[in-house]
């Protein structure tokens, strides 16, 4: 899928992200601190939960995209009910009341395919039977042919995590064992990145050894990338990441490779495993990475193999500077109200990617994080 432009207003918090555009391969999300960048990442987080079937309290949201050749608006509102104390709930282990859906609606080319009231849902212009209240209707109706798709879409929006770890205990084994190829690697997102990785090194598979390349083209003293087994709870074995170095007889394991070591290899495992239609959402790119990384990643990024949609965020000049201005998008806000600006409303970017980033720190908008309008 290919998100269009999101809106969404939380009507207990106040926060409201107005009409953002997004770009259809890369949006860079750039502004001052506290902006609301990291909000808006964590609305889309929030619409996909939604998309599966849960309840947000007093949300209210638009949002435009692209699926399989079709235009989709979808949008609705849950009700806000009052939540216990959090002391409360500690004590009482009890939970928020469930929200209920006030308004949903669902169209197709600009052709409405569903209209959700608090009583009513009408699906191709008939009144269904009383559905469970609280949940979307891309999770009621998702068995139907003009919603499936749609319900799809939202399953492959994802962030990616640099804290994915193999420390658990995981089926993974078990899975490893099956008949497998790239393309039911690459659908099994429920795992980690590195855990997709460890399949792709048992089954063979040559992308293990182009992430491997790619990984060792920005570390070039890494010699080896190899996984180990170790035994957890039970004596169920799980993978353990390990690399080798030039000139180390040791190997060095999960837990002691560095964070940006560690990150840049799920961030490269992610990109190449990607699927056409994924929604990858980075935030603050930079976290982990040294100079050595960032152009690489940045490149890789922006030229992925599959026709994927990039969301992040970022405050380092290398990579705001490796960005095209085009994809840049400037945020602000008033209070609670998130705005977005593109490079070219605040004149940003007429001649050198030098002078758009020095322009940019000198804008108003970046400098107080505040909208001027």
């Amino acid at each position: 899928m290919k998100f269009k432009s999101i809106s969404a207003r939380n009507k207990r918090t106040g926060w409201n992200i107005e009409n953002i555009q997004f770009n259809p391969m890369l949006t860079l999300l750039v502004g001052a601190s506290g902006v609301g960048k990291t909000k808006v990442l964590n609305v889309i987080k929030t619409l996909t939960r939604i998309a599966k079937g849960e309840s947000f309290n007093g949300l209210e949201w638009r949002v435009e995209f692209e699926q399989n050749g079709h235009d989709y608006v979808w949008e609705g509102e849950f009700d806000i009910k009052e939540e216990l104390d959090q002391t409360v709930l500690k004590d009482l282990e009890a939970r928020t009341e469930e929200a209920f859906i006030k308004r949903e609606l669902v169209s197709d080319n600009g052709e409405i395919i569903v209209n959700r009231t608090s009583q009513t849902i009408v699906f191709k212009k008939k009144k269904l039977v009383k559905l469970d209240n609280t949940k979307s209707v891309l999770e009621l109706l998702k068995e139907e042919s003009l919603i499936n798709p749609i319900h799809k879409g939202f399953q492959q929006s994802y962030d990616l995590d640099s804290s994915e770890n193999l420390l658990h205990i995981s089926p993974i084994i078990d899975i490893s064992k099956r008949p497998l190829d790239l393309m039911l690697i690459k659908a099994l997102k429920v795992f980690s990145p590195i855990e997709r990785l460890f399949l792709l090194h048992e089954k063979g598979i040559k992308e293990f050894d182009i992430i491997c390349q790619k990984f060792k083209d920005i570390f070039t003293n890494v010699e080896t990338i190899d996984f180990t087994l170790a035994k957890g709870l039970k004596g169920l074995l799980f993978p353990i990441l390990r690399i080798k170095e030039r000139n180390n007889p040791t190997w060095i394991e999960q837990m002691e490779i560095s964070s940006g070591m560690f990150r840049t290899l799920v961030q490269i495992t992610t990109i190449v495993l990607a699927d056409d239609g994924d929604v990858i959402m980075i935030d603050e790119f930079e976290n982990g990475l040294g100079v050595n990384c960032i152009n690489e990643l940045a490149d890789l990024i922006m030229e992925p193999e599959a026709n994927i949609q990039v969301v992040m965020t970022s405050h380092h000049p290398n990579i705001i500077n490796a960005i095209p201005v085009k994809d840049w998008k400037i945020l602000t806000r008033n209070g609670s109200d998130v705005h977005v600006h593109t490079a070219e409303e605040l004149h940003i970017g007429e001649h050198s990617k030098h002078e758009a980033f020095m322009q940019l720190l000198q804008t108003p908008e970046y400098k107080t994080g505040l909208n001027r309008n």
